[in-house]
């Protein structure tokens, strides 16, 4: 890892010292946690550089966070989130080398996983994004690390988006190798998205094989703009014998919302429902409510999740969220969660 990121730096400073700086971005999260009995603040500031034009460009971000209060060098933390090259090539194609976030269709497979105090989910390897077929958007990525008796794996996927006649589809295939421990995992996603008298569908199908354990879960949505403040939703997930759930993907424990995602080891369905609605320009509401019950009805429980957001400024918000879940039968699970971002 530590060789993978000094090649990453080295590639990008490399490159910065023949161009200057033409766009730089400051976002800063500050986020009051609060729970049944518990209680944090957690500050989160993200600077991000561009160097470079058309032909050779990098980009590098850092994150630093850390729990506001707690003891001097303790609960902080500074890292790279992204610092990476890419070149064009010949108008025919990308080439990007570094750590780069990837969100590639809804995420549930490959998703950077923005909620998240740290720097989230990123990739260290290359990425290919190919321009020759006007009707598709392309990318290959490939990743190789061996260190002997420790650590030796392949990893590859390909990503193919495009629009034909109104669908929208996006197909993944992710598959990762390592020969030390001979295990393999190979991951598939398709997602289509299509809109018809202001209604918007979604539809995605996601299988996961590690080493033969199979997991698979099929995700339905649909969204329709009642005018222009109110937009209702409604969505539903149903997760194969051994449920689905991806460290890779966008969803973790308790990310973004009431839910324990986690938990979804097993055969069960996600029933949803809810809306947001804009009050003027600065002001938005939002509800979403989860059913959630198993195949063998061992679990059933509601959550429920509540948002109030305020637009400070045209680089700065502050977002109040509210969740409760009754998943505990002998407790009421509740989690508050105040977020202020201020960017230029």
């Amino acid at each position: 890892m530590k060789k993978n990121l000094h090649f990453v730096l080295a590639l990008t400073l490399g490159l910065a010292t023949t161009v200057s700086a033409q766009d730089w971005s400051v976002d800063s999260r500050t986020r009051v946690n609060s729970t049944d009995d518990a209680m944090s603040t957690e500050q989160r500031v993200r600077t991000a550089v561009d160097f470079g034009g058309e032909a050779v460009s990098a980009h590098v971000e850092l994150n630093s966070a850390a729990t506001l209060g707690a003891v001097a060098n303790q609960g902080f933390s500074l890292t790279v989130r992204e610092a990476y090259a890419t070149t064009n090539v010949m108008d025919y194609a990308s080439l990007r080398a570094g750590r780069m976030a990837l969100n590639f269709g809804s995420g549930r497979i490959l998703g950077d996983n923005d909620f998240v105090q740290g720097h989230g989910n990123t990739w260290d390897g290359f990425l290919v994004g190919i321009n020759a077929i006007e009707s598709a958007d392309i990318h290959v990525g490939y990743a190789s690390t061996n260190m002997t008796d420790v650590y030796d794996a392949t990893t590859m996927y390909i990503n193919a988006a495009g629009e034909f006649s109104g669908l929208g589809v996006n197909v993944l295939y992710v598959n990762t190798t390592e020969d030390v421990s001979t295990s393999e995992n190979t991951s598939m996603g398709l997602d289509a998205a299509y809109s018809t008298n202001g209604v918007d569908l979604t539809m995605g199908y996601y299988t996961n094989d590690n080493n033969g354990t199979e997991m698979d879960l099929i995700a339905l949505g649909a969204s329709y703009g009642v005018n222009d403040a109110l937009t209702i939703h409604a969505g539903y997930d149903m997760y194969g014998e051994n449920g689905f759930y991806l460290g890779s993907g966008s969803f973790g424990t308790m990310y973004g919302s009431g839910m324990d995602y986690s938990s979804f080891t097993y055969e069960g369905t996600d029933l949803s429902f809810g809306g947001s609605y804009a009050m003027g320009d600065d002001f938005t509401v939002g509800a979403t409510m989860h059913q959630i019950a198993s195949e063998d009805e061992a679990i059933d429980y509601a959550v429920t999740d509540l948002s109030l957001g305020y637009k400070l400024s045209d680089n700065s918000s502050v977002k109040v969220n509210y969740a409760t879940s009754d998943m505990d039968a002998n407790a009421e699970y509740t989690k508050t969660w105040i977020s202020l971002h201020v960017g230029f």
